[in-house]
């Protein structure tokens, strides 16, 4: 019994010393991302394509706008906001 307490309480002071020490943590995270690369697992990455038509309204597609239009290409990570924060939470 006396050794699974002693387990638990160098397990505790493991995760105490990850979580107080926040080189450690930089480091586990890019050791992380590193490891989830190599495996195949990436972020998704969504372009859109932001234009003026003829009427000079803005326009986002997924796919390119006709031959001759000025445009810019967005690239948007799917696993981040790109909706502006609403006033009541901080935003403009």
């Amino acid at each position: 019994m006396r050794i699974f307490w002693l387990l638990g309480a160098l397990l505790l002071l493991v995760f105490a010393y990850i979580w107080f020490n926040p080189d450690y943590q930089e480091q586990l995270k890019q050791t992380v991302e590193e490891l989830s690369s190599d495996a195949g697992i990436t972020k998704k990455t969504t372009s859109v394509y932001k234009w003026r038509n003829a009427d000079g309204e803005w326009q986002i597609t997924d796919h390119l706008p006709p031959d001759g239009v000025e445009y810019e290409r967005l690239d948007y990570r799917e696993d981040v906001n790109v909706l502006p924060l609403p006033p009541q939470l901080g935003g403009e």
